[in-house]
């Protein structure tokens, strides 16, 4: 008898990303979702967590403590035994054998509370708390570490007959609940602990730590069994049930068990598979158990495309308790008509009395040709490549600024905007190659006010110089002064309302001129919305232009991604803004247009209106209209800068 069994790991799967930065959750609109990733980790809390308390004055004007300790230990241990299989707690190193390693920390802490008077009445209040975590895996990498605020909002209850207010501690644990559900989701979705829970199944642990590598197995190429999808469990095929690694005592006696792993790597290293592209299907196959596995098979289907040239099923014969196999099929994709996703699934059979693991399904972008225009799946542009250690831009500098939440709840957030810039700032460090010291992402309650104008005004000119050039990103909010068309971001502690909070593009640029750099390419990816109190009917496009600048328009590149008053759309198959997600693309290779080996900042303009034209127009049915200032035909001394090398 042969067995086949499968269940779903997903390939080239629709990008996320998580990095480091300061990022703000507001209010939760459905329930947690439970990971449930088959790891055990370690949970260690800190001792401002055990003291934890919040300073805020009663009826009568007396300093008070609230505790909140209980709270966020509840919440925490909750969470994380829905985020992992198995959370051990303690604050020294595990006795027991773990995956990983969670350390938290409380951070900033708040009460916005004011009862002028004893009375019978309520007052509204607001907790904000702020937490430090990290985790690191059981090699001592740091796969995730963050910091996090939440703010919750309620009524407190005074009386006139005493000093004491009722309610506060409701509204500490609406925060602190909103601020485990933050990190909670941070750790549930991040790449990497995905991809080393998608080791842990199927008893890959054992294959991960104590068999190494074949030599034969390329080392540059990525291994792209990994990407999943943001906020949803490992996922089981419909109508099965998943499988893990039984414990060998659970083991059937004269049974054993199998464990493997696979990855694809494509010829050229693109992740899309193109018609006639050679590529090969690599498999790591590993006895569990103490018994001889005979007749073991890997068993190959999927899209007629992938699997019609390659070799199914393959055999490996028998292995022996502990053994472990590698082999590599080789194939080309045979006719592609459009541009689609494909199935790949790979599955192991063998003899009745072997234990079988799920199979594992890939979800490959195919295409015609490498000319295809417009790309329709994520190719994981949150993965960053390896730096080689040398600054390919040594004199240049990066600032990256994501605002997606606000500290006024009246204002919209703006989906993908704080991830858009962490992603971007490791682009300014690996892709454009930017020394890490020169390069400053500020994202969500990171980027208030004072924080923008500490950047651009005190940190900017003390990196930049005379050779520089200055690589500015910037997602989120900002409004439209009605009277002047100036352009004025939303910072997270900004409000709609005046402009007292807003931080203008035009102080922007002035910032870039004192900053004394040779050159600035400035990438805007904004909601834009006309300023508080002006007429409707009565309508002022943005100005992008600093015509009172003098010598502004020869030294600054802008890349407007949204140069309307509307909302700049979100691209919910790449996980980023639509505008940034292209960005992102055409910086990894995308937009060498003249296969140069280049990627002239003219080319990237040109490769990003393209796509998102195409993608508003067919897709969302509701055109942006993106800007590249100077347009092509002028400026050729900013369209030339070569920003990314391809090769």
């Amino acid at each position: 008898m042969r067995q086949l069994s499968r269940c779903s790991l997903a390939f080239l799967l629709f990008a996320l990303g998580v990095s480091s930065g300061c990022q703000f959750f507001g209010q939760r609109g459905n329930l947690p979702t439970q990971y449930n990733l088959p790891l055990t980790v370690q949970l260690r809390m800190d001792q401002s967590i055990a003291a934890a308390s919040l300073d805020y004055r009663d009826a009568c004007g007396q300093a008070l403590a609230l505790p909140v300790r209980d709270a966020l230990e509840t919440q925490l241990k909750k969470r994380m035994g829905q985020v992992f299989e198995r959370v051990h707690l303690g604050p020294g190193p595990s006795t027991g054998a773990v995956d990983g390693v969670v350390d938290t920390a409380l951070g900033f802490r708040q009460v916005d509370v004011f009862i002028p008077r004893k009375a019978n009445k309520s007052y509204p209040a607001t907790v904000t708390l702020g937490m430090e975590f990290s985790y690191t895996d059981d090699r001592g990498a740091v796969f995730v570490s963050k910091k996090l605020q939440s703010a919750a909002t309620g009524e407190v209850e005074a009386r006139a007959d005493t000093c004491n207010i009722g309610g506060l501690d409701k509204v500490a644990e609406e925060a602190a609940a909103k601020l485990v559900e933050g990190m909670a989701h941070q750790l549930g979705t991040a790449t990497k602990i995905r991809e080393q829970a998608q080791f842990r199944t199927s008893g890959d642990r054992g294959m991960m730590q104590s068999a190494p590598v074949s030599p034969a197995t390329p080392s540059a190429a990525p291994l792209v069994a990994a990407p999943e999808a943001p906020v949803a469990p490992l996922p089981p095929v419909p109508g099965s049930a998943p499988q893990a690694a039984a414990p060998a005592s659970a083991i059937p006696s004269g049974a054993t068990q199998l464990s493997f792993r696979t990855i694809i790597r494509d010829d050229n290293q693109n992740h899309v598979l193109e018609q006639r592209e050679s590529f090969s299907v690599e498999f790591e196959v590993k006895n569990e158990g103490v018994v001889v596995a005979e007749g073991v098979e890997v068993e190959l289907s999927g899209h007629a495309a992938i699997v019609g040239g390659l070799k199914s099923p393959v055999s490996l014969g028998r292995l022996q308790p502990g053994e472990v196999r590698r082999v590599a099929v080789d194939g080309k994709v045979g006719t592609v008509a459009d541009i689609e996703q494909a199935e790949l699934i790979c599955a192991l059979r063998a003899s009745s009395n072997v234990l079988l693991p799920s199979a594992k399904k890939f979800f490959v972008a195919i295409r015609p040709d490498a000319g295809a225009a417009v790309e329709v799946l994520s190719v994981d542009v949150d993965q960053l490549p390896s730096r080689n250690g040398k600054s390919t831009q040594p004199n240049s500098v990066g600032i990256a600024i994501g605002v997606g939440a606000f500290r006024d709840p009246a204002v919209p957030v703006v989906k993908f905007a704080a991830h858009d810039a962490d992603v971007m700032g490791g682009y300014f460090k690996t892709v454009l190659g930017i020394p890490p010291q020169k390069v400053k992402v500020l994202s969500d309650a990171t980027a208030l006010k004072d924080d923008l104008i500490e950047a651009f005004e005190q940190w900017l000119p003390k990196q930049g110089g005379s050779q520089a050039t200055a690589y500015i990103y910037v997602s989120g909010r900002a409004v439209v002064d009605q009277e002047t068309g100036i352009v004025s971001l939303l910072p997270y502690d900004g409000t709609r309302a005046g402009a007292s909070r807003t931080f203008s593009l035009a102080r922007l640029q002035r910032a870039l001129t004192k900053a004394s750099v040779k050159q600035a390419v400035l990438m805007v990816d904004l909601s834009l919305e006309a300023s508080s109190g002006s007429d409707p009917g009565r309508v002022v496009p943005p100005r992008w232009g600093q015509q009172n600048s003098s010598g502004e328009p020869d030294r600054v590149m802008l890349m407007i991604g949204n140069s309307g008053l509307q909302e700049a759309q979100a691209y919910q198959p790449g996980q980023h803004g639509l505008f940034t997600y292209f960005l992102l693309k055409g910086l990894r290779g995308a937009a060498d247009l003249d296969k140069s080996g280049n990627v002239l900042i003219g080319e990237l303009c040109a490769y990003v209106q393209g796509q998102v034209s195409v993608v508003t127009q067919t897709q969302a049915g509701n055109p942006q209209q993106t800007l590249c200032l100077p347009a092509a035909g002028g400026g050729a001394s900013l369209r030339g800068i070569s920003v990314t090398k391809t090769r």
